[in-house]
């Protein structure tokens, strides 16, 4: 992973790894906005500092919600 990413042309970087993407983009006060989602919906995505390094947030997935895969059940 790079450790810089320049926005300063295209205003806008996605990062993917690990079943999320990130969608990093500047405003026009230059301010950096990230948007979090995971790769295939139905996901928690946990924000928190790191443990080891205070200034360095983190972002990662919980289990999925719910089933994957759509369940139908037939009863009599």
């Amino acid at each position: 992973m790079r450790k810089k990413i320049n926005l300063d042309r295209t205003r806008l970087a996605m990062i993917r790894g690990k079943g999320m993407i990130l969608n990093v983009l500047t405003d026009e006060k230059e301010r950096i906005l990230i948007r979090a989602e995971s790769e295939d919906g139905g996901r928690r995505i946990r924000i928190r500092l790191h443990e080891n390094y205070p200034g360095v947030i983190t972002y990662s997935l919980d289990e999925p919600i719910g089933p994957k895969k759509t369940e139908l059940k037939l009863v009599k």
